[in-house]
């Protein structure tokens, strides 16, 4: 079994067994199916040339390897070794990648990207909000002028409306349990999984902010960036009561 410590000053994000533990929950088979069809939109939603993309928390590298497929030079970022091995095994063949072992809240590689991505949910892992803001204000400074972000959340308004205390699932791991708690006036949530497989039982807790479209889009706005547009989902539909994601994109002034 393992679980989050409350007594360590180690982040959750940094404890290795949850990537491994909880891979196979976190990125099944189907996740990578759709990332082709993704990405089209993703640079359709774009509306400049784009030939350099950094991948800020890349994960396995399911976007970074396509994109570095598909002749785009390409930067995958991600803080978590256990991953960034899998996406170099993965995509041994992709073209021009570079896997780099870094945290968000430190890499800067200044005027170099045309387009930066921070997709499902990599972002408002951070207790302090001015973290996530230095994290937007990192990513400004590796954009070239008039460079795009496309950040992916889940939204405080999607959660809201399909929010669940309790769900279960059986996955091909076993059955699947998740528990949710809304902390800080709907700030941040805290959430627990439990993976049953075989008598074995594995748990682990962690918490990430929550933000409304109106909190990103001023998060934006302090870092300088302009052209801020929200979607609900990558085909560009409108941030409403329809909406199953929080897409936002902005760019470099």
């Amino acid at each position: 079994m393992h679980a989050s410590s409350s007594g360590s000053d180690e982040e959750w994000f940094e404890n290795e067994s949850f990537w491994e533990d909880f891979y196979t929950v976190l990125f099944p088979d189907e996740l990578f199916e759709q990332a082709e069809e993704e990405i089209e939109k993703i640079l359709d939603l774009i509306d400049h040339p784009v030939s350099s993309v950094l991948d800020l928390c890349c994960g396995p590298g399911r976007f970074a390897g396509l994109l570095a497929r598909e002749g785009y030079q390409v930067t995958g970022v991600d803080r978590t070794p256990f991953l960034l091995e899998i996406a170099k095994r993965e995509y041994a063949d992709a073209g021009e990648v570079e896997w780099v072992l870094s945290d968000m809240r430190e890499f800067v590689r200044k005027e170099s990207y045309d387009l930066v991505l921070n997709l499902y949910t990599s972002f408002g892992y951070f207790k302090d909000p001015a973290e996530d803001l230095l994290v937007l204000k990192n990513i400004s400074q590796s954009l070239r002028q008039g460079g795009s972000f496309v950040i992916e959340v889940m939204g405080k308004e999607v959660m809201a409306k399909d929010f669940e205390p309790i769900t279960a699932s059986k996955t091909e791991d076993g059955l699947f349990v998740q528990a949710h708690e809304i902390l800080e006036n709907w700030n941040r949530i805290k959430t627990e999984w439990t993976l049953i497989k075989e008598g074995n039982i594995r748990t682990f807790t962690f918490e990430h902010s929550l933000y409304a479209a109106s909190d990103l889009i001023r998060l934006c706005e302090l870092a300088g960036f302009s052209d801020i547009r929200v979607f609900g989902d990558f085909d560009g539909g409108p941030y409403d009561h329809s909406a199953s994601l929080l897409v936002i994109t902005g760019k470099k002034r």
